[in-house]
């Protein structure tokens, strides 16, 4: 070949890289400006823990047993995986907390749950708004004047995506406050409770409903602190608030084994399932696209085995998907994110010392 055509085709192919490589960089630029970029990220993720629910099928179950003297909360406990949670924590013949923003909407459930044969078990409706952090104090001073132990709290209220960026009452991006900080605060205000409840050989027990969404998760303490409508990408906010309750997962039970407490604390995924926490994602009107994933019975079974599975007493802070522990991302266990973010967690929820109700 002609070294002077050779010359001319590398030429050409150099070029061809380059605009390959400045196409590449400005479509990501572009993706991660409109959030495009968070989303491939989440079809990812998505797909790896949707195989992960597809492969483990079988290890997917728990014995529901009699277990009538606990009494377990549970938030967001009048809408999706919460319901079925509800309903089987009445088939284990405890006395169930139902935690809505809505008591109509939780009477109906528990209406609903009876007609469907299941009777056992006894069910209390209590009004609960995740997006005020007043309504959160007052939901647990009407818990502290009626009981004197739980046994099982489950923080399962959430939102996911909303598609525009709205402030909370606090002053708090929503998926921040409903998803983690008004979680942050209730567990720290039914400590006292849940340490009533608790046994060497027993103990009293929090399930963190987060998601695989804390592996695409960064926690962004310029954006927390500061709430910026600018910086607002809600995919990047909701991975966030997950990867925060991972973290303060580990964070509390260590903090627990420090005190002695006999309280465990676990954060599960329930897997890919089909609810209307999708609502606002491009597949919230796609069911076909659905159609393999997770039931919300299939998603509660997980949180049901963190609630009452005697195998996992002594390992408390693990993180359990399809009922097995699964490895977290590498930042839920750096402990000087971890002081930082639960140093800012107390003061956004304005407590002074987590354990200041014990």
């Amino acid at each position: 070949m002609d070294v002077n055509l050779l010359r001319l085709h590398v030429k050409m192919l150099l070029e061809a890289i380059v605009v390959c490589v400045l196409i590449i960089l400005i479509t990501t630029a572009y993706f991660h400006k409109s959030c495009w970029y968070c989303q491939l990220q989440y079809y990812y993720i998505g797909l790896v823990y949707h195989l992960h629910d597809i492969f483990n099928i079988k290890n997917n179950k728990i014995n529901l047993v009699s277990m009538p003297d606990k009494i377990a909360i549970v938030t967001g406990g009048s809408r999706g995986i919460g319901v079925e949670v509800v309903k089987k924590l009445l088939q284990c013949d405890m006395e169930v907390i139902v935690a809505c923003r809505t008591p109509s909407a939780g009477e109906k459930i528990i209406s609903e749950i009876r007609k469907s044969g299941i009777t056992n078990g006894r069910a209390k409706i209590y009004k609960i708004d995740n997006s005020s952090f007043d309504s959160v104090r007052q939901f647990a001073e009407q818990i502290k004047r009626n009981y004197n132990k739980i046994h099982i709290l489950i923080n399962n209220a959430a939102i996911m995506f909303p598609s525009v960026y709205q402030k909370t009452e606090d002053g708090y991006e929503e998926q921040w406050a409903i998803n983690y900080l008004s979680h942050f605060l209730l567990t720290s205000l039914l400590l006292p409770l849940l340490k009533n409840g608790g046994h060497p050989n027993d103990c009293s027990r929090i399930i963190n409903v987060t998601s695989c969404a804390h592996d695409v998760g960064k926690i962004d303490f310029d954006y927390i602190s500061n709430n910026s409508k600018k910086t607002f990408c809600t995919y990047s906010s909701y991975g966030q608030s997950k990867l925060a309750q991972t973290m303060s997962t580990i964070t509390m039970q260590r903090l627990f084994a420090n005190m002695s407490l006999n309280v465990l604390v676990y954060s599960v995924h329930p897997g890919i399932v089909k609810t209307d926490l999708f609502k606002e994602t491009i597949l919230g009107n796609k069911k076909w696209a659905m159609a393999a994933w997770k039931t919300s019975d299939q998603g509660a079974t997980s949180i049901i085995y963190a609630a009452i599975n005697k195998d996992i007493e002594k390992k408390g802070g693990i993180f359990i998907s399809n009922c097995i522990e699964l490895t977290v991302p590498l930042l839920a266990h750096d402990e000087r994110v971890q002081k930082r973010l639960f140093e800012l967690s107390l003061e956004q929820v304005q407590l002074k010392d987590f354990f200041q109700y014990l």
